[in-house]
């Protein structure tokens, strides 16, 4: 959720939360002049209803939209991996690769 000094992928959750955490804060202020509790009360329930939908929605887009595009493009750590197996594994080694999403896959045969 937050970046660290060790830790920082460039993304931040908060941003849209504050944005919308004061937009609704001010709506929430100007209607609360006509409403029971006062402006104070509805500015602070705006503040916390718009933080929780700016943080909800940065979660689903990073989570779900992004972390797609992400696997997609290629921005993963880079891992060749060497497995050995028999010849008639070699097809299901090789549909479990892709389906994971595999950007390459070699056969070696071994005739030793």
């Amino acid at each position: 959720m937050f970046d660290s000094i060790h830790n920082a992928d460039g993304i931040s959750l908060i941003n849209t939360g504050a944005a919308l955490g004061t937009a609704f804060a001010v709506i929430g202020a100007s209607i609360g002049f006509k409403l029971q509790w006062g402006p104070i009360y509805w500015g602070l329930i705006g503040t916390a209803a718009g933080f929780l939908l700016g943080f909800l929605i940065d979660l689903a887009y990073y989570k779900i939209i992004k972390k797609q595009h992400r696997l997609l493009r290629g921005k993963n750590s880079e891992v060749i991996l060497i497995v050995e197996c028999e010849k008639d594994q070699c097809d299901t080694v090789e549909s479990i690769l892709w389906h994971h999403l595999a950007l390459g896959i070699a056969r070696v045969k071994n005739e030793l």
